[in-house]
């Protein structure tokens, strides 16, 4: 029974510190595998950042790119043929198609709804471009989206007499939305589009929105179908 005795109490006081030390190394062990498998993870394809990182990656809304205004044809778009009725130039009164009569030639078309100082020297410095490029044939027209034609060639007139221009003819459109096809938005006071068979450029303001900036983009865009002059 002593000699029984003496081996439990040994067991008890050089057995049991072994053990513990055992479960408290795999306990260790389990800790730092956890540790590599959550790392592991957090490099995958799909895994979740770190709340940290999630938050470091979130954009600035300041920073944010202004959101171009989009209306009229994509480019790549093939015109349709639409009709509208002659106000100035030598074609004055005549109902006709000038996306038919232009066929294959350069061609600026602008859509107005707005006919404000800034929409008048766009037309103005396209009159100029296309004097400048009569022997690679550019064309252009302004089309008048409205719904009372009577007192939109009242204006144009105005407009023709005021600007002096030439090579432009001012047209009007019956019917605010515009030709089918040219997907000129209700929000757009000035839509150009510019196109040599397909539609090459497309701008679009809103009322207010077209400035000189803007004017000298559409400018830069008929570079597309006929060189600088």
């Amino acid at each position: 029974m002593y000699r029984i005795s003496w081996h439990k109490i040994w067991s008890v006081v050089f057995v049991c510190p072994v053990w513990a030390a055992m479960m408290l190394a795999g306990c260790g062990s389990t800790e730092q595998a956890a540790t590599a498998v959550t790392g592991e993870a957090a490099t995958q394809p799909g895994a979740a950042a770190p709340d940290g990182a999630a938050e470091g990656s979130r954009p600035d809304l300041n920073e944010t790119d202004e959101v171009t205004f989009q209306s009229g044809m994509e480019v790549g778009a093939i015109p349709l043929p639409f009709d509208v009725e002659d106000v100035t130039g030598p074609n004055q009164g005549k109902h006709l198609c000038y996306r038919c009569l232009y066929g294959g030639r350069p061609v600026v078309g602008i859509f107005v709804r707005d006919l404000d100082e800034q929409a008048k020297t766009l037309i103005q410095k396209i009159d100029q471009e296309v004097a400048a490029h009569q022997a690679e044939q550019l064309a252009a027209f302004v089309v008048v989206l409205t719904d009372d034609p009577a007192a939109a060639k009242s204006d144009l007139k105005k407009v023709a007499e005021e600007t002096k221009i030439k090579h432009v003819p001012l047209t009007v459109f019956e019917g605010t939305a515009g030709p089918a096809g040219y997907n000129v938005t209700q929000e757009a006071a000035v839509n150009v589009m510019i196109w040599e068979g397909e539609v090459k450029a497309n701008r679009a303001y809103q009322k207010g929105q077209l400035n000189a900036a803007g004017i000298q983009e559409v400018i830069a865009d008929t570079r597309l179908i006929v060189p600088s002059s």
